[in-house]
């Protein structure tokens, strides 16, 4: 390999970036507005859920308990007195649960009798249904454990969060964004490129020329790998200024992961346009093998192991699985360098096979 050559490739590709400011737009422009759509837009945190309470005891823990639920961030509450208008409202949709707090409430705590308060959900939203449960769950044990700490007889309720204790859900989030940032920057973004160039048959014949295989290779990845790393730290940095998302690992880690990561959807990418030739085709290629497993099947969105056992193993041949488990670790608990390597192997694996593959693609069609 002639590395004269190589450079002269990469100036040649760098100017071709220069002078297309869509590239510039894809790297910068889009990981912006993606990161803002998933910030202040996409949240599995729901808020303000419409219930009625049914308070059919007047006494002071039902009225304490009553007011928590009312000052609750995740609760609009309407405080009722039947249940008949409870169901009414529940029918209708104006309300998606509710709780009962039935006769004798105080009266049953003060005697340290058995003392339930009923939810009741919309099942037509599982989730919502789901979200409920929990939220007024949390808020009655809380209640109760204050009322047995203030008469002193030693029950406790610890609650701990490892790693996100914060709960929220922009801080997970945002590593599928980062993984789906990288993808499209790397993937879709040379597929196209290069697709270009074979529609306009350039590709032809810079392969006729003396340049070897793996020279041609490396030029297309050398300035996109370059591109992938400044739109990785600015979406890093705009993550951290605007949604204060945690970064608890190291740079060097970030940098191993993603420099195997960038690698492979480079590679992935020349390999679609390779095969395409076709900038339509190149695309529906480069969403069909990228942006949808990132968003399904990479655990961005979706618990994996809560899938069929089949879709569990095809998981495990798309590289996003692997990026997203190492950048959410680097994000939220640090160097867990056990994760990272494997996670760094398994994708340089994958580079090493897709860069076989290439070079011998590239020769079939020259020949």
């Amino acid at each position: 390999m002639n590395m004269m050559t190589v450079r002269a490739l990469v100036r040649k590709e760098l100017k071709q970036i220069k002078r297309d400011v869509s590239n510039i737009l894809v790297a910068i422009v889009m990981p912006a507005l993606i990161l803002a759509i998933f910030g202040y837009g996409m949240s599995f945190d729901i808020k303000n859920i419409r219930v009625d309470i049914v308070q059919q005891d007047s006494g002071k823990t039902a009225n304490d308990l009553v007011d928590l639920y009312v000052h609750s961030e995740y609760f609009d509450v309407n405080v009722v007195r039947s249940s008949q208008e409870a169901e009414g409202h529940m029918e209708s949709g104006r309300t998606m649960g509710t709780i009962f707090i039935p006769e004798n409430f105080s009266r049953n705590v003060r005697t340290g009798r058995k003392a339930e308060v009923q939810v009741v959900s919309d099942g037509t939203d599982p989730n919502t249904a789901a979200y409920i449960e929990a939220y007024a769950s949390g808020v009655f044990h809380r209640h109760i454990s204050s009322l047995a700490l203030s008469k002193d007889n030693g029950v406790r309720i610890l609650d701990r969060l490892w790693f996100n204790p914060t709960t929220g859900s922009i801080n997970f989030l945002m590593a599928g964004a980062l993984t789906m940032i990288i993808s499209i920057v790397g993937t879709f973004l040379t597929s196209l490129v290069i697709a270009r160039e074979w529609e306009r048959g350039t590709m032809e014949a810079m392969i006729a020329t003396p340049v070897s295989i793996g020279e041609i290779i490396i030029s297309k990845v050398i300035p996109y790998f370059g591109l992938c790393l400044v739109s990785l730290a600015f979406s890093l940095t705009y993550s951290r200024l605007a949604f204060n998302s945690p970064f608890e690992g190291s740079i060097l880690a970030m940098l191993l992961v993603s420099s195997t990561f960038i690698t492979v959807s480079l590679l992935i990418g020349i390999l679609i346009s390779t095969s395409a030739k076709d900038q339509f085709v190149a695309a529906m290629g480069a969403v069909t093998v990228t942006f949808l497993p990132t968003f399904m099947l990479s655990g961005f969105v979706f618990e994996i192991s809560s899938m069929p056992l089949w879709l569990q193993l095809l998981s495990y041949i798309f590289p996003a699985k692997y990026y997203v488990s190492s950048v959410r670790t680097i994000c939220m608990a640090g160097d867990i360098w056990e994760i990272i390597i494997r996670d760094s192997l398994v994708l340089g694996t994958m580079a090493a096979v897709l860069l076989l593959f290439l070079k011998k693609k590239l020769r079939k069609n020259v020949e």
